[in-house]
């Protein structure tokens, strides 16, 4: 049977494809296992013969790929052609070899075995030598990398072929200790020859077989001398054959048996010489050491059985009271002579032993020979009974036969443990249990509480059909069982309070057997929670009214009327029985509480809310124990207001939980359930209006559109509310055509929708309008406001104005102009003048033509006539009318003057005039006549001209007729007194009076002011309040970038003057610098390299404006320069840092010969000059450092480290001290207050300990640590820092500025106590992040390490934790001129100072494996036939074990080590795999064999993406069917078994158990093993067989089918009552297999019945049907009757 399971095992695992398996004589091919263990990197799918041929013939060279595949493809067939030839014939050149090399060793052995004889094997010889190395060409293997026999063997001894004679082997010749210490004959030392030796080894070898003893006459041994002398001396070639060797023994062996006879021993005693030799123990050869010598030291034999009892221990087994019992016990004599025996009667008066049966007379027992004692067995009761027999024997120790009787007890099915489940309180819950008795013998049982037992009577213990011990009863109280006979129990549990409750019932049978069982159960109460709600569950707001009752909150988000949201409630029955319910929504009851206050229970009111918005689904249904169940809360509200609703879950028919009195029993006999309300959700919403946005909210078309036209505009609509729109537009079509497409539709939340606007105009002009929109559900349209101008034709002219220039009166002037037809539509025109004199002259303007059409671009010539009839100035228009469109306006000129000459101003006021500077003005000459004019300007007249100067440009010149000459007019004032009195005068030639020009002027000095660029109003003059560059004005300045500030000198005259502009103390002119980069703007470069050289050079700049050392420096460009007249000169003050501190100063500014002007300076820089080297400066982000990441690492894994390098830019040494914190989920905390005492970040030395007076001391010792910690100072070398020399001057520079003594103390009154207030990130925590050291200084330009640590957590889960972590580094100076400069400088420090910022991110993540099934399942399953135990022929019990196999995989970025374990029935092989094994296995287990729970584990390592495949075998052995009729407890020895059945009657047994993945971090991963036992099940085709009346002595035969519906075979037996006998009733066959279900024909068995009736009565019997897999036995009831009535007799039996 275990070689039908294997095959089995392997088909299961093989491709579904047409191919011979691995194991057929046809094919070897296994790449169906290759392909099942590596799936990833083996694929059954190879190239053929075939395949390659048929490539072959499709080449037709149109693709070269193709091409290139195929003959690529012949060159590796080829190959592998080639080397399959090679591996054949090196195949068939070792098996010849092998071939030649067994043929010379049989060669060999046959020889020796010719020379030695049977002694060969006696003497356990070595076999011979290997000829292998002779026989097979090394030199061929080797050329193909193979092992060849000469390169692990060391001696090379050609073979070489001997002649043919008597050879003695080596083990024949004697060893040096024989002929030292035990041979006679004279040795070789030589010198001397020695005669041949008399005897020889192979000569005594053959004497010891032959005789017991050496002979001892000296005849004998001469004359075997002889005789082996004379065989040696002959010559090989006479050597007789084997066979006459052998015969020659034969004769010799017969001879010496006629003349030896030995002394007969039968009455010998066992110890005497060569006496009472055992028959069954084999006797032992003396052994000959030498000649002349004997063994005097023989060892006494062992002393052997003298008799043998058969049965060797006598049972009784099915006995009853009352009844004798006898039985034969048989004794033999073993030995070689006749012995006595004397019994001893038994010891217990239920035993007897009668007189004994003898082979002879005399009482003597002769060997061989046995005699019999009947053995008789009497019981007064049920119980067990043991005794012994004593035999004596003329051995010092007597024979001992033990004597038992056991009837086998009845066995009841009931489990020791018997778990009613789960009930609730209140309630009654009735359970059912099959009881069978799976023994051999009846029995009758009586249940009765515990406490009970003992009892003196059973009639007294049992006083009613049910045995009740609250919350229990059992029913019946007395049962009786046949063998194989089942009955029904009935438990009752009713519990009274939620509590696990035990009691104990004894089972008493009446063979004086007890047996304990246990009632469990659990009374639970109705407890169901709220889970979780989508969205989380809301917060009542501060003071807002909800209902009393409810104890959760929901809020839905305001939505638009008629829009329905939902939200999912999961809500979990923590009972563990099934709980039916419904949903109803009721009012609320809202009272005003206070805190503390309960509410008034008879104010509660409970009202459905009909009209209520709110609804659930499922409204009602069953709660699945121990489940959680969702629920759908949608809200869809109608109107505009707020809604408020409970939602209660009532759970239907609940017991009232009973009222327990004092002594602990219930007082309540009724059964009553109500309704229980177990959950209230108290649940609100609220409704708003829509919002929707049109994009834009209006369309404004610009300039004209022309009628008739279609024009189209997109928009866009907004959906803002709540919920989907559906919108409807209106259509305008009254006078002009205007409408939305589409012009219905919907809109999406918080979407939008494209449209499109089409206008039509019908008539010209301005239109405006507004287009509604209609909303469903929305009171409110929305208006598109619309603007639009249309316009028809439009004409215009060439010219704007018809200018006839002087006419004389009576004359004419004829002018043309186009009129132009500029649009795309015909114009129907006019024209006509209109008149501007009244009444109206006609006759002096006429046109030709007046009138007329003009198609769409196009032009026409007008003829206008000017008639001058009087002199004036003529002027007037023509209309150009366009009918339903636009025309234009000519005017038309006429002039007739006479001419005149003036100054069209006769005063010049000059207001903006200033000493010493000229200043220009013009004056207009006007000729008002149509004739020319000559003029001249003179000198200046007045009381006030030497004051004053004036030129005129031109100074003289001539008018054309009527035209304006402007002339340029130069003064300047040398005094600042008002000037009124000074006039200039201009002589026209021809006119009797001059014209004067007067002047009027006051002159202004110098007048300077400051403003900044950002308000151009704040200026600081004489008039105003001082102004103040603040480069902080908005925002503090960041370190290391450049402030650029404005500052304005604004020059208010004409007057030029010089100016110089600098810093008071922050100084920042670096004059090479500027010299440089004026050098390199003029040389073109590379982009790439003009960048380079640009930043090189701009950080040498900025490294020279610092390199004062003082944090800051404030650049002035440009410092001088000249201020020109009325300039407002932009002075660029840059401010570089690279310090943070509250800096101020003074700008000194210089103009000309005014007081120096001081504007004061402020500036407020933040940020960190400390950056880390990984990440470099972060001008942006200064305080945030680089997020370390530790990655993924084991839960409780090494602690990892890092080391990260600081960079100080700053001129001053900087100490940080560091503190990491843990960022906690769910942490409330919103603000951290800190109270230090003294110093918050004080210095402290390598121990951490304050250094007392750190502050105060001119020398600061930093901590000492290691190498690796030690801060770096490039270019020093000193463990040590002192204040600098630079420092030392520059605070003797500031107490010489400031006027102060340098005695003063700069630093500022120190805190005793400091409370800080800052917002709450994270806990402080040195773990899992830790930072060493956590003080440190960062000396000015140079750099220090620290160092991260990450230890990993302890997980308590089986899911991942990420470690989130920051730490803050506080900056603090030690420095005191570094923290303060008085008037200058102040530096904030510690928590006043945003520190620097690390963040640190890990994740601790549990090992675990991922498991890949073959079948793609959870689950590793097995399936197995309980006949797979037993061997078909023999009937025998084996074990068969079958195998499957599964993967594991490492997923995670770690090598993950575990170890593999398992129970009872399954067991797990290691793998093969070439794994990394960290513990091994014991030395006595190989690495293949198998893993069980008392042998040490092999501990294993997966790396990371690797997979591992292990191979579990499930054992099949007739244990497992133990568990059957044990109750299934779980524990290591003894597997756990559930029985299985289905419909059809099928049965399996089903083990479970777990494969333990054990981690190293003691964590545990379980997969699941199942194994599927198929169990037979044996069926009747009837239950009963009725003969009915029969003829006495007359056989009748009936039929009944046998069934095996199980999935294994079944091998059953039937036995008959014995009760009935065996002679009436007879079944044939009464044993047989059962094939399983599968198989049709062989899973039934016809049964023929016969009945053959001994008398007239009535006979019946039961026949069980049993089998010995753990099949139900099947009882048929067999019935009939006996009748002497002739008519009963019947022709041929019933079939």
């Amino acid at each position: 049977m275990a070689d039908e399971i294997e095959p089995k095992a392997l088909k299961s695992s093989e491709p579904s494809m047409n191919r011979h398996k691995p194991a057929s004589n046809t094919t070897q091919d296994i790449s169906h296992l290759l392909a099942s263990i590596f799936n990833d990197l083996y694929t059954p799918e190879v190239f053929g013969r075939d395949t390659v041929s048929n490539l072959s013939k499709s080449r037709r060279g149109g693709n070269n790929y193709h091409e290139k595949f195929v003959e690529e493809l012949q060159q590796v067939h080829s190959e592998y052609n080639r080397r399959i030839q090679n591996a054949d014939m090196l195949e068939t050149h070792i098996i010849q070899a092998r071939l030649q090399a067994a043929a010379k060793e049989e060669h060999d052995h046959s020889r020796i075995i010719e020379e030695v004889g049977e002694a060969y094997y006696q003497l356990g010889l070595p076999p011979v030598k290997s000829a292998f190395k002779w026989c097979v060409d090394s030199e061929l293997l080797r050329s193909n990398n193979l092992i060849c026999p000469l390169d692990y063997t060391t001696v090379h001894t050609p073979v070489v072929k001997t002649p043919k004679g008597t050879v003695t082997p080596g083990f024949i010749q004697p060893t040096v200790s024989y002929n030292m210490h035990i041979c006679t004959e004279p040795q070789d030392d030589g010198y001397t020859p020695l005669p041949p030796p008399a005897h020889t080894a192979q000569s005594l070898l053959e004497q010891s077989e032959e005789t017991l003893t050496l002979p001892s006459s000296p005849e004998s041994s001469s004359i075997k001398g002889s005789e082996l002398g004379m065989v040696h001396k002959a010559s090989w070639m006479e050597k007789p054959s084997v066979q006459s060797q052998a015969e020659d023994r034969a004769s010799l062996q017969k001879h010496k048996d006629r003349h030896k006879f030995l002394r007969n021993p039968r009455f010998l005693l066992p110890n005497a010489q060569r006496g009472g030799k055992s028959l069954i123990m084999p006797g032992k050869r003396p052994e000959n050491v030498g000649k002349g010598r004997k063994n005097t030291g023989r060892e006494s034999p062992g002393l052997a059985p003298i008799f043998t009892a058969n049965p060797p221990v006598i049972f009784f087994t099915d006995y009853r009271i009352g009844q004798v019992y006898e039985t034969v016990v048989e004794l033999k004599n073993m030995t070689a002579t006749s012995r006595h025996i004397r019994m001893m009667p038994p010891t217990t008066p239920h035993f007897s032993v009668g007189l004994g049966r003898f082979p002879g007379e005399g009482g003597i027992v002769a060997p061989g020979m046995s005699c019999q004692y009947m053995v008789r067995f009497a019981p007064d009761s049920l119980a067990d009974y043991e005794d012994v027999l004593v035999v004596e024997t003329q051995m010092p120790y007597p024979l001992i036969i033990p004597i038992e009787a056991r009837r086998p007890p009845p066995i009841l099915s009931l489990p020791a443990v018997m778990d009613c489940g789960y009930c609730l309180v209140g309630g009654v819950k009735f359970m059912e249990v099959l009881c069978r008795n799976e023994g051999l013998s009846a029995g009758t049982f009586c249940v009765m509480p515990k406490k009970q037992w003992p009892a003196s009577s059973l009639r007294s213990a049992v006083k009613s059909t049910f045995a009740e011990q609250p919350p229990f009863a059992i029913s019946p109280s007395i049962f009786g069982l046949l063998p194989g006979q089942t009955t029904v129990i009935e438990v009752v549990f009713f519990p009274t309070t939620a509590e696990i409750s035990t009691q104990d019932f004894t089972i008493v049978c009446d063979n004086c057997q007890v047996k304990d069982i246990t009632l469990q159960g659990t009374g639970q109460l109705i407890t169901v929670e709220l889970v979780s709600i989508s969205g989380g569950e809301d917060q009542p707001e501060l003071g807002e009214l909800c209902d009393i009752t409810a104890n959760h909150y929901v809020r839905f988000n305001p939505t638009n009327p008629h829009s329905t949201l939902q939200k999912m409630v999961v809500v979990k029955n923590n009972a563990n029985l099934e709980l039916p319910y419904h949903w109803q929504i009721m009012k609320p009851n809202l009272q005003y509480l206070l805190p503390g206050e309960t509410p008034d229970p008879s104010s509660i009111q409970h009202h459905l809310d009909t009209d209520s918005v709110f609804s659930i689904t499922p409204v009602m249904g069953i709660l699945s124990p121990a489940e959680e169940h969702e629920f759908l809360l949608t809200y869809c509200p109608k109107d505009l207001k707020d809604y408020h609703s409970v939602c209660q879950l009532v759970i239907m028919d609940v017991p009232d939980p009973p009222r327990i009195g004092d002594d602990g029993t219930c007082l309540d006999t009724g059964f009553h359930v109500n309704d229980v309300t177990v959950l209230e959700v108290e649940v609100k919403g609220s409704a708003e209006p829509y919002k929707i946005l049109l994009e834009p909210y209006a369309v404004l078309i610009p300039g004209g559109t022309y009628i008739h036209n279609t024009i189209r505009k997109r928009f866009k609509m907004w959906n803002h509310s709540k919920s989907v729109i559906h919108f409807e537009w209106e259509r305008i079509i009254d006078s002009h055509v205007i409408e939305v497409e589409p012009s219905t539709g919907e809109i999406e939340m918080n979407e939008c929708f494209d449209m499109e606007l089409a206008l039509t105009g019908e008539n010209p002009g301005h239109f405006t309008s507004t287009l509604q929109c209609h909303i469903q559900h929305h009171p409110k349209t929305i208006g598109l406001a619309i603007e639009v101008t249309f316009k028809g034709p439009h004409c215009s002219v060439n010219v704007p104005s018809l200018d006839f220039g002087l006419l004389r009166m009576g004359s004419e002037g004829i002018s043309s102009i186009d009129i132009t037809n500029n649009s795309l539509l015909d114009a129907h025109w006019s024209l006509e003048e209109l008149s501007n004199t009244k009444p109206p002259i006609n006759g002096l303007v006429y046109m030709n033509p007046n009138n007329g059409v003009l198609p769409p671009l196009a032009s026409c010539s007008v003829d206008v006539v000017f008639r001058a009839l009087y002199c004036q100035r003529f002027e007037s228009v023509l209309q150009l009318t366009v009918l339903n469109g636009t025309g234009c306006h000519v005017s038309v000129q006429a002039v007739v003057q006479s001419p005149q000459v003036c100054l069209l101003s006769c005063e010049l006021v000059l207001t903006d005039l200033y000493i010493g500077v000229p200043q220009m003005s013009t004056v207009t000459l006007f000729n008002q006549t149509l004739l020319p004019a000559d003029f001249t300007w003179s000198k200046l007249r007045g009381a006030q001209a030497h004051l004053c100067s004036a030129t005129f440009s031109p100074s003289a010149g001539t008018l054309e007729p009527n035209a304006k000459t402007e002339v340029s007019v130069s003064f300047t004032a040398h005094t600042v007194e008002e000037l009124t009195k000074v006039a200039a005068v201009c002589e026209v030639k021809g006119m009797e009076s001059p014209l004067l020009l007067g002047f009027f002027s006051k002159a202004k000095p110098l007048r300077i002011s400051y403003s900044l660029h950002s308000d151009c109003t704040n200026s600081s003059d004489a008039d105003h309040q001082p102004i103040t560059l603040d480069f902080s004005e908005h925002e503090p300045v960041v370190i290391g970038k450049s402030i650029k500030r404005q500052l304005l000198i604004t020059n208010h005259t004409a007057i030029t003057a010089p100016f110089t502009v600098e810093a008071e103390y922050f100084t920042g002119y670096c004059p090479s610098q500027l010299d440089e980069n004026s050098e390199r703007s003029g040389a073109p470069l590379h982009s790439i390299q003009a960048k380079k050289l640009q930043q090189k050079a701009y950080d040498e700049f900025v490294n020279c404006l610092l390199s004062h050392g003082r944090g800051a420096a404030f650049f002035v460009k440009p410092n001088s320069g000249i201020l020109c007249p009325f300039e407002t000169q932009t002075i660029n003050i840059t401010a570089f840092t690279n310090m943070w501190g509250d800096y101020q100063d003074n700008l000194i500014c210089k103009v000309g010969d005014l007081d120096t002007a001081l504007i004061p300076i402020k500036m407020s820089v933040r940020g960190c000059p400390i950056y880390f080297q990984m990440i470099g400066p972060q001008p942006d982000n200064q305080n945030q450092g680089p997020i370390i990441r530790f990655g993924s690492h084991v839960s409780g894994g090494d602690t990892v480290s890092r080391s990260l390098r600081l960079i100080n830019t700053s001129p001053y040494d900087i100490r940080m001290d560091w503190v990491t914190y843990n960022l906690e989920v769910g942490d409330s905390k919103l603000i951290d207050l800190l109270v230090a005492c003294g110093e918050p970040f004080p210095l402290k030395d390598a121990d951490g300990n304050e250094v007392v007076g750190g502050l105060d001391s001119s020398v600061m010792f930093p901590p000492t640590w290691d190498d690796s910690h030690t801060p770096s100072r490039e270019g020093t070398s000193s463990t040590f820092m002192t204040k600098s020399d630079d420092f030392g001057e520059n605070e003797e520079e500031c107490d010489r500025e400031e006027g102060r003594s340098p005695s003063r103390s700069l630093a500022p009154v120190k805190k005793l106590f400091s409370v800080f207030l800052k917002p709450h990130e994270g806990n402080v925590s040195d773990y899992p992040y830790c930072i060493t050291p956590q003080q440190i200084v960062v000396p000015a330009g140079g750099s220090s390490t620290i160092h991260v640590s990450f230890t990993p957590l302890i997980l308590s889960c089986s899911t991942n934790q990420s470690c989130i972590g920051y730490a803050l580094g506080f900056m603090n100076l030690d420095s005191k001129l570094a923290s303060l400069t008085p008037g200058k400088v102040e530096r904030a420090q510690g928590y006043d100072l945003e520190p620097l910022r690390l963040d640190m991110q890990a994740t601790v993540k549990p090992a675990i494996l991922s498991v890949q099934m073959a079948e793609d399942t959870d689950v590793l399953e097995f399936t197995a036939a309980a006949s797979d135990t037993l061997d078909s022929a023999s009937h025998t019990q084996k074990e068969s074990r079958i195998t499957r196999t599964f993967q594991l995989k490492n997923n995670t970025d770690m090598a993950l080590s575990f170890r593999l374990s398992t129970h009872s029935p399954f067991s797990v092989l290691l793998p093969r795999q070439s794994l990394k094994l960290i513990s091994s296995s014991p030395s006595h287990r190989h690495t293949t064999g198998l893993s069980g729970p008392g042998d040490e584990q092999t501990t294993l390592l997966l790396q990371p993406k690797q997979i591992l495949q292990v191979k579990v075998a499930f054992h099949n052995s007739a244990s497992l069917l133990t568990c059957l009729n044990e109750p299934c407890e779980e524990s290591d020895d003894q597997p756990s078994a559930t029985l299985l059945c289905n419909d059809a009657g099928e049965r399996t047994l089903q083990f479970q158990q777990s494969l333990t993945i054990e981690y190293s971090n003691n964590s545990i991963q379980r997969v699941s093993l199942y194994a599927n036992l198929a169990l037979p099940t044996l069926h009747l085709s009837s239950s009963t067989v009725d003969f009915g009346t029969c003829f006495v002595g007359q056989t009748t035969v009936k039929e009944v089918y046998l069934y095996n519906r199980g999935g294994s075979c079944s091998f059953w037996t039937a036995l008959t009552d014995a009760e009935a006998g065996n002679e009436v009733f007879r079944v044939s066959p009464d044993s047989g297999v059962l094939k399983f279900l599968g198989d049709q024909p062989s899973c039934k068995q016809l049964l023929q019945i016969s009945f053959t009736a001994s008398d007239q009565k009535e006979f019946q019997t039961i026949i069980t049907v049993q089998g010995v897999l753990g099949e139900t036995p099947l009882l048929l009831k067999v019935n009939g009757s006996g009748s002497f009535d002739e008519s009963f007799i019947s022709p041929k039996s019933d079939t």
